[in-house]
């Protein structure tokens, strides 16, 4: 039975005018929750653990980072529901990666750069700042102007519940110095840190991603920015900047095998295949090669039917995806079982990439006095195939009809690719560095698409039922949810940036593809 208990004025006034007298000085302690613990009790370790498998698990989602991006980018291809493949994505998914990163990962993130601030811990405090930089990369590159100077402050003491959006140019500055504050911090007898499931606590390891992170930002802003001061800075002194040196450095989530620590491609393979390989990177790694990628036996099986690896167009509608060459799923490739596989790596930057980064720096100038462009872009080569070395030599040698012969290692792979394929060409070499750029990201969907944005190489057709005015996609509509709880300041945003669709470029993506 529900009692209603009903005060009247005077019993009220008599109550509030004796806790107020007698009762003041343990008011605090009284409302305060021991449940709720405050920011001195949070851990960072916990925070630390859960946050980067949150982001990695995001990026790697299977709409966004498999469909939105390495669909637009035409690594993937769908046979069933293509409807992100036809360029009609769902907003469900835009609201739900918002939010993940903002009130998810991006939220524990800032937890814990509050927590490090407060207790003085520079180690967590440089840590925060990269994931921080990393995460809001993701965003704006996705979106353009978001909110980051108001953002993550619902719970301060005036919280701010309705975010400005900042310009994109202002947060890649922004981000920029987060990484140089953070190099400056991670010492090497800076305090240790606890529940990196990214690097083993190892901050020499945050440091060189750091510094290779802040290679990538300077090269995206590259055509709005001139980045040879910062870029020389950076190389010629790696004592003070160290990057990537080997595939050991790469800043990889090591999934476990098993839910919920499996990558997020295995647990969709679970209910579903409807994903195949985009007949582009088919044709470019095999049909249309004078000789073949050997990463293809990594990056797509055979087909089910049999015959060689067969891609599948973009943007088919499903009918006409299910009936291709007779029938969509047996007759085109899937994706290679080195990335369907529940402990495969969810990456989020390689050795691979900062070698492009820097073969295209020096070959645009805004590097010198280092290697030359041809020999970074042949180390970038050469740690894309490291990266998948031993599944290299297994894929290809399994392959009977390939006939390989038996002694070959993956150097005998690597020199064969470079000698018939991949050979330095002057008349194209900053097509040859990017394109090789592009088959180096197969995995990493976002930053793909994000790359092929700044670059438009390989030159690319939209979908053929394409619902985009025959154009692909550069960037996402901004969430639903958004114009409900922050209209004021979204619409501020669209009228800064340019329609809210998905044909208005980012601030850095100029379309001067230097």
């Amino acid at each position: 039975m529900k009692r209603k208990i009903i005060y009247s004025f005077a019993a009220t006034l008599l109550v509030l005018v004796l806790f107020s007298s007698g009762c003041t000085k343990d008011f605090k302690e009284i409302n305060t929750n021991p449940n709720a613990p405050g920011i001195n009790q949070a851990a960072p370790n916990m925070l630390l653990t859960n946050a980067i498998e949150s982001m990695t698990d995001r990026v790697h989602e299977i709409f966004l980072g498999h469909e939105m991006g390495s669909c637009w980018v035409q690594h993937m291809a769908k046979v069933q529901y293509p409807d992100e493949d036809r360029y009609i994505p769902r907003m469900a998914v835009i609201n739900t990666s918002w939010s993940s990163f903002y009130a998810a990962s991006g939220y524990d993130i800032q937890t814990i750069y509050n927590i490090a601030v407060a207790s003085n811990n520079d180690s967590y405090k440089a840590v925060a700042l990269i994931l921080k930089s990393y995460v809001t990369s993701v965003l704006t590159d996705e979106f353009g102007d978001v909110p980051y100077t108001e953002a993550w402050k619902g719970n301060d003491a005036t919280p701010i519940l309705s975010p400005v959006y900042d310009t994109q140019e202002s947060i890649y500055t922004a981000l920029l110095a987060n990484l140089v504050e953070a190099n400056t911090l991670l010492t090497e007898d800076a305090a240790a840190i606890e529940g990196d499931i990214l690097y083993g606590n190892d901050l020499m390891l945050w440091k060189k991603f750091a510094n290779s992170l802040r290679l990538r930002l300077l090269m995206r802003r590259s055509d709005r920015v001139d980045p040879t001061a910062d870029i020389t800075a950076i190389v010629n002194d790696p004592v003070t900047y160290p990057i990537f040196e080997s595939n050991d450095d790469n800043a990889a989530l090591q999934y476990l095998g098993s839910a919920p620590s499996n990558h997020p491609i295995n647990e969709n393979r679970k209910q579903r295949d409807d994903h195949r390989v985009s007949k582009t990177l088919i044709d470019i790694m095999w049909t249309n090669n004078p000789n073949m990628d050997y990463r293809i036996a990594v990056y797509a099986n055979l087909p089910g039917a049999g015959g060689w690896w067969n891609g599948l167009p973009n943007g088919m509608t499903s009918t006409d995806a299910a009936n291709y060459e007779g029938n969509g799923l047996t007759k085109t490739s899937k994706i290679g079982n080195y990335f369907s596989a529940a402990q495969s790596p969810g990456v989020l930057m390689t050795y691979a990439e900062t070698q492009f980064i820097l073969a295209e720096a020096v070959n645009r100038g805004f590097l010198t006095g280092a290697l030359t462009d041809s020999a970074y872009y042949v180390s970038g080569i050469t740690a894309s195939y490291y990266q998948y070395a031993d599944a290299i030599v297994a894929s290809n040698k399994a392959i009977a009809a390939l006939g390989i012969p038996d002694e070959w290692t993956i150097d005998d792979m690597l020199a064969d690719y470079l000698a018939k394929y991949a050979a330095w060409d002057l008349s194209k070499p900053l097509e040859q560095i990017r394109t090789e750029k592009w088959l180096a990201l197969f995995g990493q969907g976002l930053e793909a698409k994000f790359e092929w944005n700044r670059t438009n190489t390989p030159v690319l057709v939209p979908a053929i039922s394409g619902q985009n005015d025959g154009k692909i996609p550069v960037r996402a509509y901004y969430p639903s949810d958004e114009y409900g709880r922050n209209q004021t300041n979204v619409n501020a945003a669209v009228t800064r940036q340019g329609a809210d669709d998905l044909n208005t470029r980012v601030w850095w993506d100029t379309e001067n593809n230097y």
